[in-house]
């Protein structure tokens, strides 16, 4: 996460009998008016974070599952275990003493 951001909302779930891969989250991103950054997955678990007017009205329309489900082409019903999920900051440490050039 970038300094100063905004820490990002949004839900995560199961998405069943698929592998997803990168088109797969483009043309969910693109079907929910959300940057391709705002869908991730890990672990089996799709995450998507809400960051659009677009996905708002989406998800104030209960249909999250059902967009989804249009995107990937498969019945809304391989979608369970749909959770809200606060976005975890990660803090990177790096010693600069490491990216020294010894060739000096």
């Amino acid at each position: 996460m970038h300094p100063g951001k905004k820490i990002r909302t949004g839900f995560s779930m199961k998405v069943d009998g698929l592998h997803l891969n990168r088109p797969d989250l483009h043309n969910i991103a693109a079907e929910l008016g959300i940057g391709t950054r705002d869908v991730l997955v890990k672990d089996g678990i799709l995450t998507i974070y809400n960051t659009s007017k677009v996905c708002q009205e989406i998800i104030d329309d209960n249909d999250l599952a059902l967009f989804i489900s249009m995107a990937l082409n498969i019945s809304a019903e391989d979608i369970s275990d749909i959770k809200e999920v606060i976005e975890e900051p990660v803090k990177i440490e790096f010693d600069l003493d490491e990216f020294d050039d010894d060739e000096e």
